[in-house]
């Protein structure tokens, strides 16, 4: 398997995305449905990689995807104009969408290379979406046997 396939240009691991899981969860992919208010066979996805930028959720070619590949590179921090606005964060659901930890990403693959990131990003997804952000340290998870910071 390619070591990109899962990893989307802007950063975003495609493979923790709920759309990539939906396909193999039926439950998951009918909660989407509903949420997202499109048919259980739109809410599911197998990285951008493979549908050309194709997002089921915008039902359009990612802007971003397009940028890229226009460029022909391989992830955003290969550009010269990285971090550009595409990549800046938003607090518009913040609490449930990657989308504000791509440059952290991208910085992580750029300077560790596709293994170690692949190894980190699950830690810095978990943090991010059930962490509790402390001032100086970042976000921290909550060690649930113990109730202590982590």
């Amino acid at each position: 398997m390619d070591k990109n396939a899962l990893a989307a240009p802007c950063g975003i691991h495609c493979g923790l995305c709920p759309l990539n899981l939906a396909i193999n969860d039926e439950r998951l992919r009918n909660r989407l449905s509903e949420t997202l208010q499109l048919p259980p066979e739109k809410v599911s996805c197998t990285g951008c990689r493979s549908i050309d930028g194709r997002c089921p959720v915008i039902g359009e070619q990612c802007a971003t995807w397009i940028c890229v590949r226009s460029k022909g590179l391989e992830f955003c921090s290969e550009c010269i104009d990285f971090p550009c606005v595409k990549l800046m964060p938003c607090s518009d659901r913040a609490e449930r969408l990657p989308h504000n930890i791509k440059i952290a990403s991208l910085a992580l693959r750029k300077n560790k290379g596709s293994f170690e990131w692949e190894k980190t990003i699950k830690d810095v997804y978990s943090r991010y979406f059930h962490g509790v952000m402390v001032i100086g340290r970042g976000p921290q998870v909550k060690d649930t046997s113990t109730g202590k910071t982590i």
